[in-house]
């Protein structure tokens, strides 16, 4: 995973089950959302522009931080 991705993963568990928007125009590519969503690390609510970690994602973020 890129720094950025690692990034939004932590910024996404801060979040919490509320999830947060990602503005994919800033610091972040659209091919790194895609590959986390595409991983199964993050999802979208339906109905809504929020994006939240998943279990799977938190799992990732976690043995990077071993």
């Amino acid at each position: 995973m890129t720094k950025n991705e690692i990034q939004l993963l932590k910024e996404l568990t801060a979040a919490g089950e509320h999830g947060r928007v990602i503005n994919a125009l800033t610091f972040r590519a659209r091919s790194e959302i895609a590959y986390l969503m595409g991983a199964h690390y993050i999802k979208r609510l339906s109905h809504t522009n929020l994006y939240v970690i998943t279990e799977r994602g938190r799992e990732a973020l976690k043995t990077i931080a071993d």
